[in-house]
């Protein structure tokens, strides 16, 4: 499929070319944030989140960082020209959550290529503390014929405003959570 009719594709469905532009220019870089608890499916028999777990926290992120984004999947859905299926995903587990701990889920796309892209997201606690880090690569397929192919130039402006480094994600965080304890009454 050609660059012209993957333009198409966003175009018909509620893009513009200026719209894209006006959005990506007008924010800078930063993390999507969504805030979910852990569930009684997460968890083991003594209450703490289970490592496989953490795999729907991904995933409920990228969808959400879709949605942010001005992307939903219900377009995604409807006759794509393109798929980004997963190619890799890694989970460094840090400290554990229990059930009904709120975990703010931060997501961030620290590397876009020219066919693939990864899709950061870490997994905190309301007192500031990591409770896991996962980096997903999703790859540009057609979908006529799932060969890579370049990411379109629209989709790549809507995730523009969400690129950054892991680094500067998990700097903010902790910033976050210092501005919290300094302010916290004594």
């Amino acid at each position: 499929m050609s660059e012209e009719s993957a333009s198409g594709f966003f175009l018909t469905r509620g893009f513009s070319r200026r719209s894209l532009h006006q959005a990506t220019t007008k924010m800078t870089a930063r993390p999507f944030e969504i805030t979910d608890r852990v569930r009684w499916a997460d968890v083991d028999l003594v209450g703490i989140m289970r490592f496989s777990a953490v795999t729907r926290f991904v995933e409920m992120a990228e969808q959400e960082l879709m949605r942010a984004a001005g992307f939903p999947y219900e377009r995604l859905m409807d006759n794509p020209p393109f798929w980004m299926p997963r190619r890799h995903l890694s989970i460094d587990y840090v400290s554990p959550a229990r059930i009904d701990d709120p975990l703010t889920t931060v997501t961030y796309v620290s590397r876009m290529g020219d066919t693939s892209l990864t899709i950061n997201v870490d997994l905190w606690q309301a007192n500031g503390t990591l409770v896991a880090a996962a980096a997903m690569v999703v790859v540009c397929v057609a979908s006529d014929t799932f060969k890579k192919r370049s990411i379109p130039d629209e989709f790549r402006s809507v995730l523009l405003p969400f690129v950054c480094s892991v680094e500067e994600a998990q700097a903010s965080q902790r910033a976050l959570k210092a501005s919290h304890e300094g302010s916290a009454p004594r």
